[in-house]
């Protein structure tokens, strides 16, 4: 990538103006909508919608053209019919706008010699000096630019070290709402749907140099030039983590991906090897793609070797074979730490050799505390996995029958306390602390408890330790933070 395309796409990030064009006085249109997300999301430079009819926007004022406009114009967002597009895209480079997102579908992802010829025209257009995101796609969000995508008028406005690119909007819409419950802030989040003119290739390019980008997320269907995709992938991971999701990796999803945004899907061992060979990892859906930068995010270590400690046999035994599948290693205790484990508990029974069973799925504050330092201080472990479960009758002590808030509060002071451990022992022995909460009060009566862990989980992240709703992805995404290496 040039310097100029790279101050071209530094400029659709952060514009000076935005001119939207389409429905932009009529509630529930897509031009109506843009605007209203840019408000809400505190976009401060100039708005322009442009429309050529009646109707205003109040309050701001609907110029009939482009040309109308006196201030500076970065960013066009087109959302008018398709065959109505090149005439926008000619007007916006006559006025010389440094970009424009394509809202509007109808393009080659219908497969119809109409929808190609007008994707084709476009991509002219975009040769003579205007960059194009889209067709068929939702747009850009860019905390520090204070834009945002269609849907995105709720993303966090904190500038993070996360960026994802995304051939389909709506996995950039949803990655954007669960990377607030994930603990992580994003850099950038593109929809670039058809990708006729900025793809994956030239967007991957440009986060490779991004300085607020650390770590680039992709949800691809398919790429126009191999060879240059996987150069471009290369460089891309000799710098930052690259966590790749794969569409229509099967014969029913390559003909989905095709009706969706005109890509070929490809072949499954072939993406499976390109990846791999350029130090990506690659993950099945949204929830992986999440769990794994909240490890990236979070995690210091990154390592393999990991302890377990919770509540249950089956809980272990299970844990103890996804382990073995994903290539971590569960190191037996030490006999001395075995033994001074074994000291925790007045019953016999329980296994302390890793997993560490402690019988009870919540035990007292005193007790987990020593086990977690004893642990993390004297074994040859890179992150320990604390296993906690809320159940509906009782949430630290077994025979606990409060109400809803009474239960709430007691969970939630005792949780508040195993944080404080948390961190300390984090701290002093620079190791890892994983926590999985899983809610079994999932009844309606049980709803306060459901909003209490929210809160706790959010509560862990912002001191930097991760929280799973389950063990499986807790050590799925240890798995996957591990297999990147050291940058």
């Amino acid at each position: 990538m040039t310097s100029q395309d790279r101050q071209d796409l530094d400029r659709m990030f952060h514009p000076r103006g935005v001119a939207v064009f389409g429905a932009v006085h009529q509630a529930g249109k897509f031009g109506h909508m843009i605007i209203q997300s840019l408000k809400r999301y505190g976009y401060s430079g100039q708005i322009y919608p442009i429309y050529p009819g009646d109707g205003d926007c109040k309050p701001l004022k609907v110029y009939h053209s482009l040309g109308e406009v006196t201030g500076p114009v970065d960013l066009a967002i087109v959302s008018v019919p398709a065959k109505m597009v090149p005439d926008v895209l000619r007007d916006c480079l006559r006025q010389a706008v440094t970009g424009a997102e394509i809202i509007s579908s109808g393009f080659a992802e219908t497969g119809k010699a109409r929808g190609i010829d007008l994707q084709k025209e476009v991509v002219r257009i975009a040769r003579k000096g205007i960059r194009i995101l889209g067709p068929n796609c939702f747009g850009a969000c860019c905390p520090s630019g204070e834009i945002t995508i269609l849907p995105g008028f709720d993303f966090s406005k904190e500038c993070g070290p996360v960026a994802l690119i995304s051939q389909s909007g709506g996995v950039a819409a949803d990655f954007g709402h669960e990377a607030r419950m994930a603990g992580f802030g994003v850099s950038k989040i593109v929809s670039f749907g058809n990708g006729c003119d900025l793809d994956a290739i030239a967007l991957l390019d440009y986060l490779s140099e991004d300085t607020e980008t650390r770590y680039v997320g992709a949800y691809l269907e398919g790429v126009s030039d191999g060879q240059r995709f996987m150069q471009v992938l290369k460089k891309v991971t000799s710098k930052k983590p690259v966590v790749v999701w794969k569409g229509g990796l099967t014969p029913t999803g390559s003909n989905a991906v095709r009706s969706h945004t005109g890509s070929l899907g490809g072949d499954a061992p072939i993406w499976k090897g390109v990846l791999a060979q350029a130090g990506v990892v690659s993950v099945g859906g949204l929830e992986e793609m999440v769990d794994t930068m909240m490890a990236l995010v979070h995690l210091r270590r990154r390592g393999r070797r990991v302890a377990l400690l919770g509540g249950g046999g089956a809980i272990g035994v299970f844990s103890s074979d996804l382990a073995h599948q994903w290539g971590l290693d569960l190191p037996t205790f030490s006999p001395g730490t075995q033994r001074r484990l074994r000291g925790w508990f007045s019953t016999p029974g329980n296994s302390v050799a890793n997993p560490l069973d402690t019988g009870s799925p919540v035990i007292p504050l005193e007790a987990i505390s020593g086990m977690m330092e004893d642990i993390l201080t004297r074994e040859p472990v890179d992150a320990l996995v604390v296993i906690m479960l809320i159940h509906p009758l009782g949430v630290v002590a077994p025979a606990f029958m409060g109400m809803d808030d009474q239960r709430s509060s007691v969970l939630q002071e005792y949780m508040d306390s195993l944080l404080e451990v948390s961190v300390r022992i984090r701290e002093s022995t620079g190791k890892d602390i994983i926590v999985v909460i899983e809610n079994r009060a999932n009844l309606p009566v049980d709803n306060g408890l459901e909003g209490t862990s929210r809160a706790i989980r959010l509560g862990y992240l912002s001191q930097g330790v991760p929280v799973y709703a389950s063990v499986k992805r807790a050590l799925r995404a240890i798995r996957n933070a591990a297999g990147i290496r050291a940058l």
